[in-house]
This record gives C-alpha cells, sequence and structure tokens, in this order.
C-alpha cells in the first residue's frame, strides 16, 4: 500500500502539469503540501525554463521559508545525480546558483524585497533598516513616553481625560490602544475620525430626572408591607443624591457609572425579581422595569460621554501614530508592517505603480503563496497587483483585477488557520478561493495510519459546518498508511468524565 499512488494522485498531476492555469490548492494536514510546492518549481524550472531567480515562493515563517529553500536545494541535487549527462541538469545547476538569492521566504522579507529594489519610487532613503518586534517596541515606549508627556500637558486635552479617568479608563489603556493602531496603522488612516469634537458635558439633570421618575412609584406600595423592592428605595435615594451632591459632573460621571453596571453589587440600580404583586397597586413588573430602564439610563449616560471622550482620545493618539509611521519612512526604519503597507503602496502609487509592477511582473512572473490560511490581507493584494495586467487598479479590489494565467499558485488548509493573527481572517482566504476556479484538493494523509483518520474525520465532519464567509466546509481526509497501531487503541479519549468539584 506504501508502494501505491495516493488517492489524490490527479491533483499532485495537476499541480505540477496545470502550469499555465491559476491554481488554488486546498491542502489538509499531512497531505504533502510542500512536496507537492517542489514539485511545481522544480517543473517550472525544469520543463518550461523559468529561472528560479524569477519565481517568488512566499510563507508564513522563517522556519518554514528555511524547510523550503532546504526542500528545493534537495531536489535540484537529487536531479543533478540521479540525471546526469542530460539536458535538464544544466538547469538544475543554474537552480542551485541562484538559490541563495531567490526571493524565496516570508512575506515581509518579500515585500522588504520589493521596497529595495525601488526605494526611490517609494519614497525611501537609500539603506533601509528593519526593526525587529524587540526594536518596534522599545522605539514605541520611548515615543509613547514623550507623546504623554505632551497630551498631558495639553490643556485642551484636560476635559476629555478627566471624563475617562472618571468613567475608569486609566492611561495604560490609552497605551493598549495606541499600540493596537500602531500595528494597523493603514487602517488608522482610512477609518478613524481625526475631527472627533471633545465630550460635552455630563447630562447629570436628564438623569436625576430618571431618578424622579423611578421614586414616584414608592407612592404605589402598602407602606406597612414588608416589601422587597420597596426595600430597594431608600438606596435609590440614596444614589441620587450622591449624584446630586457630587462635586462636578466629572464626579457624577464615576458615580453613574458605578450605578450602571451590572457587577458592582454595592451601588448597582437594580431590583431583579423582588416584590409581591398583592403589595403594590401598579403592576409590579412596571416597577421592576422603571429599575432597569433606571440602570440602563445611567448606563447610556456614561457611555454616550465615555465614548466622545475616547473618540477624541483616539484622533489624537492616531496623528501620533501616523507622524511615527511617517518619521520611520523618512528616516528608513521601518517596522514589519511598514513593510507591507509601504510595498501595497509603491504598487498602488499613481505615478510609479505602472512601472513598479510591469518590473516586478517581469521580474516575478511566477508567484507561490504557501500557508495561505494565515496570510495577511495584504499578502494576496500585493500578489495580485503584481501578477495583474490591468494598468488602472486605483479604485479596484485585488478581487476586481484580472491576473495573468498561470502567474499565481496558492496553498493553504483553513483548518489549520491561526485566524486572526497577523490580520489573518479566513474570509480572505474563502474570496481567494472563490476567486480562482480551478482548485485542486490533497485530501491524503501520509503520517497518519487509517484508523485515526477515521475518527478525525467523524468528530470534525459533525463539528465543522459551513459558514458563509466565516467557515467552510469539512473536507475529510483519507489515509495512505495501511498500518495500525501494533497494541491497544488506535484513538483514546482523556478527561471525558467532568470535573465537578470547583476549580481555583
Amino acid at each position: 500500500m506504501a508502494d501505491a499512488l495516493p488517492a489524490d494522485q490527479a491533483a499532485r498531476d495537476r499541480i505540477r502539469s496545470d502550469r499555465d492555469r491559476n491554481l488554488f490548492v486546498e491542502a489538509g494536514a499531512g497531505s504533502g503540501k510542500t512536496r507537492a510546492l517542489v514539485d511545481r518549481v522544480e517543473a517550472l524550472v525544469l520543463d518550461d525554463g523559468v529561472p528560479l531567480e524569477h519565481i517568488a515562493a512566499i510563507t508564513f515563517t522563517e522556519k518554514a521559508a528555511a524547510e523550503l529553500r532546504d526542500r528545493i536545494r534537495q531536489r535540484f541535487e537529487a536531479v543533478i545525480a540521479d540525471l546526469a549527462g542530460t539536458g535538464v541538469t544544466e538547469a538544475a545547476r543554474s537552480a542551485l546558483q541562484q538559490l541563495d538569492g531567490a526571493a524565496i521566504g516570508t512575506l515581509h522579507s518579500f515585500a522588504q524585497r520589493i521596497l529595495g529594489e525601488h526605494p526611490v519610487e517609494a519614497g525611501l532613503p537609500p539603506g533601509v533598516d528593519v526593526l525587529d518586534e524587540i526594536g518596534s517596541q522599545v522605539e514605541f515606549e520611548q515615543r509613547w513616553r514623550v507623546f504623554l508627556d505632551e497630551l498631558l500637558d495639553d490643556t485642551s486635552m484636560a476635559p476629555t481625560l478627566l471624563t475617562l479617568e472618571g468613567a475608569g479608563v486609566r492611561l495604560e489603556a490609552l497605551r493598549v490602544l495606541a499600540l493596537q493602531m500602531a500595528a494597523n496603522w493603514d487602517l488608522v488612516e482610512e477609518r478613524l475620525d481625526f475631527d472627533a469634537a471633545p465630550p460635552g458635558a455630563f447630562p447629570r439633570a436628564d438623569l436625576l430626572r430618571a431618578f424622579d421618575a423611578v421614586e414616584a412609584y414608592a407612592d404605589f406600595c402598602d407602606p406597612g408591607a414588608d416589601d422587597t423592592l420597596l426595600a430597594r428605595f431608600p438606596e435609590l435615594r440614596h444614589n441620587r443624591a450622591l449624584i446630586a451632591d457630587a462635586l462636578d459632573d466629572i464626579d457624577a460621571l464615576a458615580l453613574a457609572s458605578e450605578m450602571g453596571t451590572r457587577t458592582n453589587a454595592r451601588k448597582a440600580i437594580k431590583a431583579g425579581r423582588s416584590g409581591r404583586k398583592g403589595n403594590w397597586r401598579v403592576d409590579v413588573t412596571d416597577v421592576r422595569a422603571a429599575f432597569e430602564d433606571l440602570r440602563r439610563a445611567a448606563d447610556d449616560a456614561v457611555s454616550a460621554v465615555t465614548s466622545a471622550a475616547l473618540a477624541h482620545a483616539a484622533a489624537r493618539i492616531g496623528r501620533f501614530v501616523l507622524a511615527a509611521a511617517e518619521e520611520r519612512r523618512e528616516g528608513g526604519r521601518l517596522e514589519f508592517h511598514d513593510l507591507l503597507v509601504r510595498a501595497r503602496r509603491l504598487l498602488r502609487d499613481p505615478e510609479h505603480g505602472v512601472e513598479v509592477r510591469q518590473a516586478l511582473a517581469d521580474r516575478y512572473p511566477r508567484l507561490l503563496l504557501d500557508e495561505f490560511q494565515d496570510t495577511d490581507p495584504i499578502q494576496i493584494e500585493l500578489a495580485t497587483l503584481i501578477a495583474s495586467a490591468d494598468t488602472d487598479v486605483a479604485t479596484k479590489a485585488w478581487s476586481d483585477l484580472t491576473v495573468r494565467p498561470g502567474a499565481l499558485f496558492l496553498v493553504g488548509d483553513p483548518k489549520q488557520s491561526i485566524y486572526r493573527f497577523r490580520r489573518a481572517d479566513i474570509a480572505v482566504f474563502l474570496a481567494a478561493r472563490d476567486h480562482i476556479p480551478d482548485r485542486p484538493a490533497l485530501t491524503v494523509n501520509f503520517r497518519t495510519t487509517a484508523p485515526i483518520i477515521e475518527w478525525v474525520n467523524h468528530v470534525f465532519g459533525a463539528l465543522i459546518h459551513h459558514q458563509p464567509a466565516s467557515q467552510p466546509d469539512y473536507v475529510a481526509l483519507s489515509a495512505h498508511r495501511a498500518d495500525a497501531a501494533p497494541v491497544g487503541p488506535a484513538v483514546g479519549v482523556l478527561g471525558a468524565e467532568p470535573l465537578t468539584e470547583r476549580l481555583s
């Protein structure tokens, strides 16, 4: 059985032979996708005469890139050893000579290569440095300390910062917001409202009137009744007095934020299921609903002012983030995300984009994207911009571009996606899959025995269901190995019995 052809051999043959077609390969776990990708590289070099230096193979991690480069090296070394004296050995030797300089690496290294080949058009100085994650973090912290001092000294920001403090938003939360913005500064530039106004005054008078409306219900209860809902009213009056006597609107905001939440058991406005129907001359559910409406009104009042304060602070932080990105461009000290955004802007540049895209298309006529399930959305945009023959791309999404036949080869497995890591989005995977109609699938697993594969199919076939734009169908695997476990069951379930005791 081990020497027999796998059941999906036809798909493997297409990966190697259909080189004039764009292919999207969904490859299951253990299905030999790296080998299939190397097969396609070998065929492009030996059969089509494409120099290895004109092939870009992009994968997800440095480790995967090193493994892919090593597998390609081994393949061409085997060709030279096995086919000595034939015409293909010269092409194999040329491929080995070009291997160290070939575009085989991560998405970030490919973006850096694009910028390095066209620095003037990208608006970069010569000799760009790329900061690693630690270097990026250190530089951010230095910039943030300077920015925070400026923010705290700015009297125009005082109402905003005091409002946030009153709502329980600490400065550390603003730092975390700035970090997220810095990691996605291109989206900040596109989507943030930089004209957000400062927050208005906390609507204390409106909230006090809402308290009074609930307080009026107390007159509808039998005063002599020992009623649990009536017992809520002294605390209600106390809360109202706290807000009425607050020193200023910021203090009132802080008090209301505690009263509006369900998690503060001591101060929250609540009625629950308290109260007996017979003790009230109105429907007791209306009284409970009035308490709930008041709690919601307090929460809404706090949220409205806090949201406005956050929007105003975010606009200021957004300008800080974009200024830092521009400073890095001018100084030629780019972060990983800068590489992607600057490369995309270069390819879409109205002045230089057409020329650069054509140069890259000539340099890299074949683009192979591995581990596509974990792609940053910018990856597919870069690839299609290079692979497209369209000259007008200013207003077109990547999915609207016409791609040259055979220019793109994508391989991935949605079941192995880390989804949100580095902006990976399964919707992009599915959109790309729908964009490329030729989709051979690798479904034979070479690692695992049949009983385990059967168990995996049984479990995940029941758990994974198609959801539009978020979850593809489960594609069953088949085992190539016929052997089974020598002793014991193929699959054992641990922890099937639930633990009933309270865990720390």
